[in-house]
């Protein structure tokens, strides 16, 4: 997805300057997203970055307990092996997983990986935090996944957390809300109600620049989408009634190989 693709951009910048603190992950500074198709049958990690450091960041997202750790092993193992450099992975758990493994001894290898339980994390005292420095104008970097992940967090008022969330919104700084939109988009948007994601996205849409150029390229991608069907039914058409390739690409602007692959249908 082109708009998942743009949230993943913009949260290199919203994971760096120590933000990952907030979840207990520290030395984190991105510097470059990465392709995440990988060489050996096109295994496909979730995300993966390079950090300022050089070193490969691995993060991956589990709704479900990993039963071992044998299919990230062969992710990093051909990360090290394509980029030649350390690899450092974290485990996002959501749901109610608890425990996880961290590790797997090979004997002439050992592989060990961190987990972040968010079923552990208290998503009332991250709020509480974010507002405490909103309200001291002390706004840090980790508030930006306090913020974005509360709602993954535990809770006992889900109803409550997620009003308290929208709250808060309208108050965080104008140089950090793109960085929370593209936080909450691209981390927590798969643990929201269609109700909950509709109208987080309405009050996101009033004050970021990123939703609004999403829903901008959307409403272009769409048009461009269909100008091009109406295209290949005009090329449809034309070779049904017997018109040469070269008078089909010079009446619709397609190219050979398109009206080839029409003509062949």
């Amino acid at each position: 997805m082109a708009e998942q693709d743009l949230y993943l951009k913009i949260l290199t910048q919203s994971l760096s300057q120590g933000a990952m603190r907030a979840i207990g992950i520290d030395d984190i500074e991105l510097a470059e997203l990465l392709p995440t198709v990988l060489p050996a049958d096109e295994m496909r990690a979730d995300t993966v970055w390079r950090m300022a450091d050089g070193r490969i960041f691995h993060l991956e997202f589990q709704n479900h307990r990993e039963p071992t750790l044998y299919r990230f092993l062969s992710y990093d193992t051909r990360l090290a092996e394509k980029y030649q450099t350390p690899v450092r992975t974290v485990i996002l758990y959501h749901g109610a997983v608890s425990q996880a493994p961290t590790q797997i001894d090979l004997g002439v290898i050992r592989y060990q990986i961190e987990n972040v339980y968010l079923s552990q994390l208290d998503g009332d005292a991250a709020l509480e935090v974010v507002a405490q420095h909103l309200s001291a104008h002390t706004w840090e970097p980790p508030d930006r996944l306090r913020l974005a992940l509360a709602l993954c967090m535990h809770t006992e008022d889900r109803r409550a957390l997620f009003g308290q969330t929208l709250a808060l919104l309208p108050q965080v700084p104008l140089s950090e809300r793109d960085l929370v939109t593209a936080a909450i988009m691209a981390l927590a948007e798969s643990r929201l109600t269609d109700e909950e994601l509709d109208r987080l996205t309405k009050e996101l849409t009033k004050m970021s620049k990123i939703l609004q150029r999403v829903q901008k390229e959307g409403r272009l991608e769409g048009r461009i989408e269909g100008r091009e069907e109406e295209r290949r039914l005009v090329a449809k058409a034309l070779l049904a009634a017997g018109d040469s390739v070269e008078k089909v690409m010079a009446i619709t602007g397609l190219t050979r190989p398109e009206v080839d692959a029409l003509q062949a249908q």
